[in-house]
């Protein structure tokens, strides 16, 4: 049985767009900045990158990668966003079309574009919200 996302986590997530990751291998680390859609029922990010961008190579070499999503609120009290960690994987031909529906419900602009479809699959999520009361924190796990 899967384990839902908290509907406060779902919402906060659906109500975003960019996700930065952080990845490595080989020593190596870099961080990306990428537009996302939200796919609830699977517990996933859909992003659209090339596999020869410097966090592609790296996430084909280690999957395992962390990231956030924040907005950039001025007020200390607006303040809310997410960690997490997940596993990244290249989606095989038979399952991109299902992914691809859903980022360009997202992002319609991108049906021009020509990529590699990713998931980014949460293992463990921590959000945090000013807005609910100061510093709360609600986590999840796969």
């Amino acid at each position: 049985m899967k384990n839902t996302i908290p509907q406060e986590i779902c919402t906060f997530i659906q109500n975003n767009h960019v996700v930065s990751i952080a990845c490595q291998a080989d020593e190596q680390l870099w961080s990306a900045s990428c537009f996302y859609a939200f796919d609830a029922v699977n517990n996933r990010l859909i992003i659209l990158t090339s596999q020869n961008t410097q966090h592609g190579s790296l996430m084909q070499k280690h999957p395992k990668i962390a990231g956030t999503i924040a907005g950039q609120p001025c007020l200390i009290s607006d303040i809310e966003g997410v960690q997490f960690q997940a596993i990244a994987q290249i989606l095989p031909k038979n399952e991109q079309e299902e992914a691809l529906a859903i980022y360009y419900r997202r992002h319609a602009y991108a049906q021009n574009m020509t990529s590699d479809v990713w998931q980014i699959r949460f293992t463990r999520i921590k959000y945090t919200s000013n807005k609910i009361s100061f510093a709360e924190k609600l986590e999840w796990l796969s």
